[in-house]
This record gives C-alpha cells, sequence and structure tokens, in this order.
C-alpha cells in the first residue's frame, strides 16, 4: 500500500514542478525593446515578434502612451517607435504589445537623464546588481536536468519504501 501512495505522490510532485517550469521555459523574447536602456526624451523601437497583423505598444513611459506597430521589412513581426517622456522617472517600465490575437509583455529600462561628469569616486557598500544574476531568463537544459534529479530521487524513495516493508525488487 504505501508503494502505491509514494508512486501517487511520485507523480504529483513530478507534475507540479513541470507545470511549476513551464513559464519558466517559454519563450521571453516576443517583445523586444531596442535600445532596452534609454533617456527622458529618447527614441526606443518596440518590436512584436509574434505579431501577424498591425498593432500597438504601449507603456506609461511613452508620451502618448501607445505607439502603432507596422510591418517593416527588416524585423520579423510587428515594430514601432516609441519615445520617452521627458518627465520619466528612472525605473523600468511594462511595455505591453497587443495585435491579433497575441498579447505580449516587455520593458524597458529608464535610466537619469542628467548628464554625470566624468570625476572618479570611490565605490562604498555593497554592489547593487539586482537580482543576483537570475535576470537572464531560463536554461532549458539546468531545468531539465533538474526535473530528472528530482525524479530519480522520488524513484530511489520509492525503491526504499519497497524494500523496507520486505517486498523484494
Amino acid at each position: 500500500m504505501r508503494l502505491g501512495k509514494a508512486t501517487f505522490l511520485g507523480l504529483v510532485i513530478g507534475a507540479a514542478t513541470l507545470g511549476l517550469a513551464a513559464p519558466a521555459m517559454a519563450d521571453t523574447g516576443d517583445v523586444v525593446v531596442q535600445p532596452a536602456q534609454a533617456r527622458p526624451g529618447e527614441q526606443v523601437t518596440v518590436v512584436g515578434k509574434k505579431c501577424e497583423v498591425d498593432g500597438t505598444a504601449g507603456s506609461l513611459a511613452f508620451v502618448g502612451g501607445a505607439v502603432p506597430l507596422n510591418g517593416a521589412e527588416e524585423v520579423d513581426g510587428r515594430s514601432g517607435l516609441a519615445t520617452i517622456k521627458k518627465d520619466t522617472f528612472p525605473g523600468t517600465y511594462t511595455v505591453l504589445v497587443r495585435c491579433g490575437g497575441f498579447k505580449g509583455v516587455g520593458e524597458v529600462h529608464v535610466v537619469d537623464g542628467k548628464a554625470r561628469p566624468m570625476a572618479k569616486s570611490t565605490p562604498t557598500g555593497g554592489a547593487a546588481t539586482g537580482l543576483g544574476g537570475g535576470t537572464g531568463g531560463a536554461d532549458t537544459a539546468l531545468l531539465a536536468g533538474g526535473g530528472v534529479l528530482l525524479l530519480g530521487g522520488i524513484g530511489a524513495g520509492a525503491i526504499a519504501v519497497r524494500r523496507r516493508n520486505g517486498a523484494t525488487v
């Protein structure tokens, strides 16, 4: 009876692991903003790679809120040119692309618009690097390897439970 429970538990955990890993394995490059970092008043190009028809790209950072995305020979999908509002505060802003049935999300990083002097300064404190390296996207090979290790551990646990009950393998 314990083997059945252990097997069921292993299947539930495996399904949950795959369900949680699926969004991480999805292609996150469907909406591209170039350059990804801009100052207030500068222009950026927004590309909806999966757009098969004309659409729009909207952000709180854009002048007018939204810009049209049209077909262009240079890119896959649809693209448009947006200007960052002059009064936009530095930070990361979401860019929502809609065209036909496709909805995608990207982001633009607005940096301080003031020119900085070229003086040398001594750094203090720890490095403010953000998410500790987790922003590079998912590595499918590592996710698959982790899933294999997890399922192998569940199988070893099932064998151990079965041997403890006196059953032979």
